[in-house]
């Protein structure tokens, strides 16, 4: 793909990396691939050495564990035992003929499971879940029914006990779908002038209903950050009181409809059910009005999310258009029916629906996909990606990357990292201005 970069953070170069987060105390895996980012060709031959260490990071060479691996998801194509006082490190080696990726795994005895993926192709690896010939359309027609049907009624209420030295904050709130509203938090400079604006939306959870300055830089001098939760319940009050508030949603809302998490509920109703509809929308206009107040520079909006927060990077990039930059780390909903090709979904549950709703979701699924989504992006992005990220599954990401309609688009992909907040460095490029 001409144009297309693909690289590895500086900071996940090493002599070995650590494929999972492991306890201080516990002996644990180390893997190391013969490719520093552990990308192959097709069909060429992936060597990995996994060293397995106490917390100090001394070999242990005494103990057998299992070893095997996968072709991305349920399919075994190798499995094996290592005897440590014979073999250490011990080396594997796996291929693939087809674009995608195979995981594989080290544990035993008093060792922590570690696992890690090489990927195959990676600039050939697409989506399996369809782009609807009307999807872009569609999203468009329901943002302006949204501004047809329901008012803004934007609320704005001053959050003194949240001001910083530098900036005054805010409980912002904005009508949706559903007689439901968004809610969340605004933080303006204190000054005159017009500010760029930095938009977050938090991981899956409970959401926050505090910002402040933090290595993840939620909060910069000079610059506006606009913060919005996806659950639609206030988020005033004290942190006692706003966790119980969430907990009596989340009972009434994803425990009712039998789903374990909110992020899988409606599928199988209609296009319009699924629990990220009313926000995709309800979001979208939400940053419009912000690029309109008079502190607000519309020309240097940036956003800047992780997890879910990096799945409604892809979804505001997409329906907004206006963002000047975009930081993009680990985002879920990427080819939510991967499943039918024999790879792991990203973050999906359409493949777990009861038997008799399975056709019905995998009917509206592709309208909330992010590979879709990412096929309207024009905005300079970047994308960052551990290879051993199984929350929010890396070859799902993969795919949606690889449609960005971007020109100036580029992965990030860290050898041995999990799932987390991981940006490479690329903050920098996010906050910089300068043409």
């Amino acid at each position: 793909m001409k144009g297309v970069a693909y690289t590895i953070g500086a900071a996940a170069v090493a002599a070995s990396q650590l494929c999972q987060t492991g306890y201080a105390a516990a002996n644990r895996v180390m893997f190391k691939a013969d490719s520093p980012d552990n990308t192959y060709a097709v069909g060429a031959t992936a060597v990995v050495e996994a060293r397995v260490v106490d917390g100090a990071g001394r070999a242990i060479r005494k103990g057998v564990v299992d070893v095997w691996a996968d072709d991305g998801w349920t399919n075994v194509v190798m499995r094996r035992t290592a005897d440590l006082s014979r073999e250490w490190p011990v080396k594997f080696e796996l291929t693939r003929s087809t674009p995608g990726s195979m995981r594989f795994y080290v544990e035993g005895k008093g060792v922590k499971r570690g696992f890690d993926r090489a990927i195959f192709g990676i600039e050939h690896i697409e989506p399996f879940t369809p782009c609807p010939p009307d999807f872009e359309s569609y999203w468009r027609g329901e943002l302006a029914r949204l501004e047809r049907e329901v008012p803004i009624a934007v609320e704005k209420t001053p959050a003194p006990k949240l001001d910083t030295e530098g900036h005054k904050a805010y409980y912002v709130s904005f009508a949706t779908f559903g007689g439901g509203r968004i809610y969340g938090l605004l933080y303006v400079p204190k000054g005159e002038g017009r500010f760029p604006a930095m938009v977050n939306v938090p991981g899956a959870g409970p959401g926050t209903r505090t910002v402040f300055p933090s290595s993840r830089q939620l909060l910069r001098k000079d610059w506006i950050t606009l913060l919005m939760n996806v659950h639609g319940i206030p988020i005033t009050g004290t942190d006692a009181e706003y966790h119980a508030r969430f907990k009596k949603w989340f009972n009434d809302y994803a425990t009712r409809a039998g789903e374990p998490r909110y992020q899988y509920v409606g599928y199988a109703k209609s296009r319009e059910a699924p629990f990220y509809h009313r926000d995709i929308v309800g979001m979208t206009r939400a940053i419009d009005w912000l690029a309109h107040e008079p502190y607000a520079d519309p020309a240097h909006f940036v956003y800047y999310g992780c997890s879910q927060g990096g799945g409604f990077g892809l979804y505001l990039t997409a329906m907004w258009g206006k963002f000047s930059k975009s930081l993009i780390l680990c985002p879920n909903k990427c080819d939510m029916l991967a499943y039918r090709a024999g790879r792991q979904p990203g973050s999906s549950h359409i493949m777990n629906q009861k038997p008799e709703n399975i056709a019905a979701a995998e009917r509206n699924a592709p309208y909330h996909d992010n590979c879709n989504f990412a096929r309207m992006i024009r905005t300079p992005v970047r994308m960052v990606y551990g290879t051993a990220d199984d929350n929010c599954q890396t070859v799902g990401g993969i795919a949606a990357f690889n449609e960005i309609a971007s020109e100036d688009k580029k992965l990030v992909l860290l050898s041995g990292k999990g799932h987390g907040w991981l940006t490479a460095g690329l903050d920098k490029w996010l906050f910089d201005q300068t043409k």
